[in-house]
């Protein structure tokens, strides 16, 4: 019963992450928050299974190491009071629940003015021990959310010259989340911003269809069957109707609850979340390169179009969530009302336009 409810405060954590995700999980009662606050998590003295450490810190690490790569500088602009916070966990003073937030709006590049990449955030929750190491075992939280917002202004033309209309790139996203009861859950994908059943609209410009045929590639890999076998990444459960928009045909969303589950993270998972990391940032140098070739032959009046569907489709985004974040009573109850509305306007969902 204490697993059970304490999954249920880990359901917030994920939204808190990225909000897209709180219909598919099926909870959403703030109300409840107060009872579900009261249970204790178990430390690695009282639990009676072995103890995991560092599980999600090398899915971190190694995206914005990969940034910092691709580009000649990458800032760092949350305020200093913005990047960390932590909260002692009820029942087991030694440990804290400690959240680490990172963003970065600038991505300069040598050869371009314009970067096609216009925010990459990350939120990553932990529960420490008194020595701040990880401490993982099946009662404690652990949560990764990486997200990186395309320039909703980046237009093309095509070959004779005309305005193609504005991208409308998706959003890149990805969470791994560990909850109490040796559940995790994963999702991966990339997002759109255009609803696809919107007249003329397309996954990726007809341009970019080869990135699109990688992602259907890794997708299958992954969470379909192959040879009669089941798949290693199993379909997480139907999307409702009205959270659909948001997913792609694409998306890898995965529930693991065996006990194989931790080594499943450690490989298949990690695997996965690489491949698809690694192929958005194809579609980034790609969409750069064209950006580019057209600085050098076309005048910036000669890219003016009236409709940017792709910018509203990212303003309605982040004015609904930073509204309906039901996350606020369980965030204002670890670190307060002040820090959780920051966190909620300037780092998850800030006002980008």
């Amino acid at each position: 019963m204490v697993a059970d409810k304490t999954g249920k405060i880990v359901l917030f954590m994920i939204y808190f992450c990225v909000s897209l995700f709180d219909h598919t999980l099926g909870f959403n009662c703030p109300k409840s928050m107060n009872l579900l606050m009261s249970q204790p998590y178990l430390s690695s003295t009282q639990c009676r299974f072995p103890t995991q450490i560092d599980l999600y810190r090398k899915f971190h690490d190694y995206c914005w190491s990969k940034l910092v790569e691709m580009y000649d500088d990458i800032d760092d602009n949350l305020p200093h009071e913005l990047r960390s916070n932590s909260s002692p966990v009820k029942g087991s003073p030694e440990t804290t629940v400690v959240a680490k937030l990172r963003s970065a709006s600038r991505f300069p590049l040598s050869d371009s003015s314009t970067s096609v990449l216009r925010l990459a955030r990350s939120v990553f929750l932990e529960t420490q021990t008194a020595q701040e190491d990880p401490l993982i075992t099946p009662m404690t939280i652990h949560v990764l959310n990486f997200v990186l917002f395309p320039d909703p202004s980046v237009a093309l033309l095509d070959e004779h010259k005309k305005i193609e209309g504005y991208v409308g790139l998706p959003i890149f996203g990805a969470d791994i989340v560990s909850l109490p009861g040796n559940k995790h859950l994963v999702a991966l994908d990339f997002q759109p911003v255009i609803p696809l059943d919107r007249d003329g609209a397309h996954f990726l410009p007809e341009r970019y269809s080869h990135i699109a045929s990688k992602l259907q590639s890794i997708h299958s890999r992954y969470q379909r069957s192959n040879n009669g076998m089941a798949p290693c990444l199993p379909w997480g459960g139907d999307i409702p109707s009205q959270a659909k928009r948001f997913f792609s045909p694409y998306a890898l969303w995965s529930r693991l609850t065996d006990d194989d589950a931790i080594n499943t993270v450690n490989t298949s998972v990690w695997s996965a979340f690489q491949d698809y990391f690694d192929l958005y940032l194809e579609l980034m140098r790609a969409v750069q390169k064209d950006v580019l070739l057209q600085e050098k032959t076309t005048s910036a009046t000669d890219m003016i179009v009236k409709t940017n569907h792709a910018r509203d489709g990212q303003i309605d985004y982040l004015a609904y969530r930073r509204l309906n974040d039901p996350a606020r009573p369980m965030l204002q109850r670890l670190y307060g009302e002040s820090w959780t509305e920051r966190v909620i306007a300037e780092v998850l969902f800030p006002d980008l336009l």
